[in-house]
């Protein structure tokens, strides 16, 4: 078996060990509902979610946004490592689904998967980009690159302030 296997199988036990975590954190997630045409509840959201990087120990940059809520710039590891170029990681912050939703169609888990406004496009993905840089991080894996994630607020309603370059 070769090392990138290993390395990989090692990844995959961490990231197992976090499953109760990570749906915990895409409850949360869901439960604070951010439809694109709302900037308070988008914002609201996008305070959370950079207060999850944050605490991992990456730079935060709100994009401040005066109509659409805020979008967030985070660098992991920060710019202060030695960085070989880097990587970007696009994602959104906002659901299709108006602020009630919640209440109608409720966060829940059952048979291994999980249901809710906004769970699988994209605060799902937004909870496995928190678990791979934890997972990595506990194998002790630091990238090359830096990783630059940004987090749109926008993408549901064709990206107008995220394409005008924030």
């Amino acid at each position: 078996m070769s090392e990138q296997t290993l390395g990989m199988r090692e990844l995959l036990r961490e990231a197992r060990k976090r499953e109760s975590e990570m749906v915990r954190l895409l409850g949360r997630f869901v439960r604070c509902e951010s439809p694109s045409g709302d900037k308070a509840a988008v914002d609201r959201f996008g305070a959370m979610v950079a207060r999850e990087w944050r605490r991992r120990g990456a730079v935060v940059k709100i994009l401040r946004q005066p109509l659409r809520g805020n979008h967030l710039r985070i660098e992991w590891p920060h710019a202060a490592s030695r960085s070989d170029g880097q990587i970007l990681v696009l994602g959104h912050l906002d659901t299709v689904y108006p602020i009630g939703t919640i209440a109608k169609m409720p966060f829940r888990v059952r048979g291994g998967r999980a249901w809710g406004p906004g769970t699988f496009d994209m605060k799902g993905g937004l909870v496995m980009a928190l678990a791979a840089v934890d997972a990595l991080r506990a194998v002790g894996v630091r990238p090359r690159k830096r990783v630059v994630f940004l987090w749109t607020s926008d993408e549901e309603i064709g990206s107008e302030t995220s394409r005008r370059g924030a």
